[in-house]
């Protein structure tokens, strides 16, 4: 009788271990530091990285673009056109908005207004 008694014991103990075990486990994979975390902490390491790289090669480029700038002289006039918006003597540099695309333009509107004042037959 004992020994009956003793391996319900060590069984109950045994239960009450895998379950503490088994909640212990749900609760590192769900909870605040758990692997929904670190996949979502991976995620937005790989974003960042992307974006750094992205960043690395535009700073490349630009470094490309003021070298070529200190050493040729068609370079810097193209970018002094550009950026300041300077001309040479005798030039005219026009400024032409970019059209808004929801505002109807003067012609249309025009045109709108002519058709509400015709008369009907």
């Amino acid at each position: 009788m004992t020994r009956a008694l003793a391996f319900v014991k060590r069984s109950w103990l045994a239960i009450l271990l895998f379950s503490i075990a088994g909640i212990l486990l749900l609760s590192a994979a769900k909870g605040g530091s758990g692997m929904e975390h670190v996949l979502q902490l991976r995620a937005e390491l790989d974003q960042a990285n992307d974006r750094n790289f992205r960043l690395v090669q535009q700073i490349s480029g630009l470094r490309r673009e003021v070298e070529m700038a200190r050493s040729d002289d068609a370079t810097l006039e193209r970018l002094a056109r550009r950026y300041l918006s300077m001309v040479r003597p005798g030039e005219v540099l026009y400024h032409v908005p970019p059209a808004k695309p929801d505002a109807k333009s003067s012609a249309d509107e025009a045109r709108a207004a002519a058709a509400d004042n015709d008369p009907k037959d």
